[in-house]
């Protein structure tokens, strides 16, 4: 009879499709764009996104490049613990990135552009790649990338799987793209074209800590689900002792 009803709830958790896997949450984008947004233009899609980015990361720190060296740069140190490299192809050649106060050329939409209030620096390149690394694991990261005009342009990262995020293609203007994740990576790297790109206003955190141990849904039912299955077994076990 236990072994009858022990198999039986057994085979209702199988019919639940319930497991012991568990799955981690897939990180939270905050993206927003204005498509062809000159430097002088508003851009509430870009800043909205921001807004809520720095709202959801709690301790941002934000990097404008306004103390930077203008000039080219093989590794720039953007903040305490984050540093900025990568290559700029320059359609030819690979070059370093460069420090710009002012756009490559007009209209700056499609060329990129400080996107800091009051400022007027920000990095540029013509096609590669800005990778940014993190002394201290982080789970978060935002910026405003401006330029923008090719498909399958992303940012990609490992926090313990590989992550990518396909960056939208607005045409020329003003994109922000922000994402937390639940889980903690070391560095990233945003890969455009052929575009001539501008990177500003970069977000990370202040602090980075491993994120809290929450269990899955899942586990929590499990749990739940096995302790109602050894009492089950208990009371079938009582019973028979009782009836002799």
């Amino acid at each position: 009879m236990v072994r009858h009803l022990l198999a039986s709830f057994l085979l209702s958790l199988v019919a639940l499709g319930i497991g012991t896997s568990t799955t981690s949450a897939a990180p939270i984008l905050f993206i927003g764009s204005d498509p062809g947004a000159n430097s002088t233009d508003p851009r509430p899609n870009s800043n909205a996104a921001a807004a809520n980015f720095d709202s959801a990361a709690g301790s941002v720190q934000i990097s404008t490049f306004e103390s930077a060296p203008l000039g080219p740069f093989a590794s720039l140190s953007v903040a305490h613990g984050v540093s900025l490299t990568g290559g700029d192809f320059g359609f030819v050649m690979v070059f370093n990135q460069t420090i710009r106060n002012t756009p490559v050329g007009t209209p700056d939409n499609v060329f990129g552009y400080n996107t800091t209030s009051g400022g007027t620096k920000f990095a540029s390149a013509g096609g590669g790649v800005f990778t940014l690394s993190f002394s201290s694991p982080t789970s978060a990261f935002g910026a405003y990338l401006t330029g923008l005009q090719s498909d399958g342009e992303t940012i990609a990262f490992n926090d313990g799987s590989p992550q990518s995020i396909t960056l939208p293609n607005p045409g020329g203007g003003s994109v922000f793209v922000g994402f937390t994740d639940s889980k903690l990576f070391s560095s990233l790297g945003i890969t455009f074209q052929l575009d001539i790109v501008g990177l500003d206003d970069i977000r990370t955190l202040s602090g980075a800590s491993p994120p809290a141990t929450v269990p899955e849904p899942t586990t929590i039912f499990l749990f739940g689900t096995s302790a109602a299955g050894l009492g089950l077994v208990r009371w079938c076990r009582g019973r028979n002792q009782a009836g002799g």
